[in-house]
Formats: C-alpha cells, structure tokens, sequence
C-alpha cells in the first residue's frame, strides 16, 4: 500500500496504516532524542506489527467475510466473500439489489454466474486469484518495510513533535512522489501511529485519525477525504481472543448526503473444501462474453448502490 494510493471504504484499520514502512530507507540526519525518522518508522512498525497481531493473520490460510450494506440510497445488499491463500482462489457470492450472482478467481480463470439472466461466462487469467495468495500478509509486508528502512532513502524526515489527544508525538514527513507529502505522526510513549495524512495539491487529500482506549489495538479509525465531494468513513472494529479483527462496521457519510453503514464479519478458519471454488456451467444457463455480462452487472450495481458505487470506484 502506498501513501498516494486512495483510502477506500473498505480498507480495514489493519491496512491503512501499512504506509508507515514504505518508504523505508535511510532518512536525512533529523533525530528526535537520538532517534532518526527511519529508526522512529522501524520502531513504528515493530510496534504495529506485535501490538496488533499481525502474525495471526499470516496463519489464516483461509478467511470468509460476511458482507451487510444498507442505507442512503442503496438498496439492501449483502456478500459473502471466501480467500483461499493455498488455491490461489476466491469467490464472491452477492444478493440484495446487485445479485444473485456469484464471481470465481482461479489460478488460471475467472468466471460469472448471474441467475436472474440465466448467464454465465468466463475469460482466462489467473491475475485476480494470485491477488488471494498474498491478501492480508500483514506480518510478512511489515517485515519487508522494516528491512527497506535500511536500504538508502532519504526523503523521510521528522517534522517535529505535536500532541493529538493528549498524546505526545513525532511527525514523519515522506514525499513519494513530486508534489505529494505523506505524514505520519507518532506516539512517542507507544510508537504506535496516531494519525496519517497525504496532501495532494489538485488531487484528493486523504486524513486517517486512529484511537486506542486502553490497548494496543485500534478501537476507532476516521478516514477523511477531500474532494469534489468530501467523504468521512467511520471504522469500528472489533476483536477476537487472538487479536485478530472479529467485525469491523464502516459508516460512510459523504457531504450533504446520508450515512452508508457495511457491517463486515470475519471468520479466520472457514475450512471451506476445494469444491467451492470450483465452476461447472449450471444447467440452462447460456454463454455469453465475459465483457458483456460483467457490464451487466455494473449497471445493476449503480441501481442498486445508488451513491455509493462513485465513492468506491473513487470517482467523487
């Protein structure tokens, strides 16, 4: 995940933080208290990385999420999504306003079933599935990012020390990219992040605000957008007995409109067999292009999803 990349309505707490570390390289000579900013991002992401788990969620070699949508202007939609890391493989199963229909990854290709027009079709490529093998290799990308931090970058400097909530922190200043800053301010007593920010003159800025409580993991994300239409995502997760995210509810509230709420619910074990995966032409469906039938959906998507599909494809 890169700074300048959007922040979706679906990116979950875990993963929006993952910014911290990409940068990583050798930072101009800046210290707070001794520390450099890359020794300050390294201890940043050795922090997330134990205090949230993230090894947990490398050993899950399956995980099924249960999708609830509702609110605005959508209709009622829900899904239930199912990775399979071993296959690579996925498979997508949606109702309310945009299904039935369910959508298969596979190592070599990818196929649509759409009942109610009695089609299905499939193209070749395995692109999508492979993107299943490494989904959510959360402890395994902070590890990468921590060992670019000693690769020679030298555009991560520290902006100085700030206090959000209460909490004393360093702010890492990044640019990645001609006319992008990327900051990230964090807790000098917990090294955990605090907040994100990425400015973006003439393009959408995006602001991350991050609560703890008393743990180390996130009880509360805010994610600010600004743009032709500026959006607040709300995230609230929930945690299981391992320290693995449980649930996690999304509240959208995009300006001058009415809030969006995605209830998300994980299970880290489905234990789903290898014939879910698979697709069989069901009897008395007919085969048509893949192209097409995928258009299709899209257009019941935008009847069905109302105001939010442009939030998500990132087009407000």
């Amino acid at each position: 995940m890169h700074p300048s990349k959007r922040i979706r309505t679906g990116t979950l707490v875990l993963g929006a933080i993952l910014a911290v570390g990409v940068s990583g390289g050798v930072a101009r000579a800046q210290s707070a208290g001794g520390a450099s900013a890359n020794e300050i991002a390294a201890r940043a992401l050795d922090a997330v990385r134990s205090g949230w788990a993230l090894s947990r969620y490398d050993a899950a070699r399956q995980v099924r999420a249960a999708i609830n949508l509702r609110g605005g202007s959508t209709q009622g939609v829900t899904a239930n999504l199912v990775l399979d890391r071993d296959g690579p493989r996925w498979r997508l199963d949606v109702a309310g306003g945009v299904g039935p229909l369910t959508l298969w990854a596979m190592p070599d290709r990818m196929a649509l079933h759409v009942p109610s027009l009695e089609q299905h079709a499939t193209r070749v490529g395995g692109d999508l599935a492979r993107m299943a093998a490494g989904a959510g290799r959360l402890d395994a990308e902070v590890a990468a990012m921590q060992s670019r931090l000693e690769g020679g970058y030298a555009e991560l400097t520290l902006g100085g020390e700030e206090t959000i909530d209460g909490a004393a922190t360093w702010r890492l200043d990044d640019r990645p990219e001609p006319g992008t800053t990327a900051s990230y301010w964090i807790d000098q007593r917990s090294h955990l992040p605090r907040r994100i920010a990425v400015d973006r003159p003439g393009r959408r800025d995006a602001r991350i605000e991050l609560s703890y409580g008393a743990g180390l993991r996130p009880t509360r994300a805010v994610a600010y957008q600004q743009g032709q239409r500026d959006v607040q995502v709300t995230l609230t997760p929930r945690y299981d007995s391992a320290g693995r995210v449980a649930s996690v509810q999304a509240v959208t509230v995009p300006a001058g409109g009415s809030p969006i709420t995605i209830d998300l619910t994980f299970d880290w074990s489905p234990g789903m067999a290898a014939t879910y995966f698979r697709f069989a032409p069901p009897a008395g469906s007919r085969e048509v292009p893949f192209g097409q039938l995928s258009q299709g959906v899209l257009i019941m998507a935008a009847g069905a999803l109302g105001a939010l599909l442009p939030l998500l494809l990132g087009a407000s």
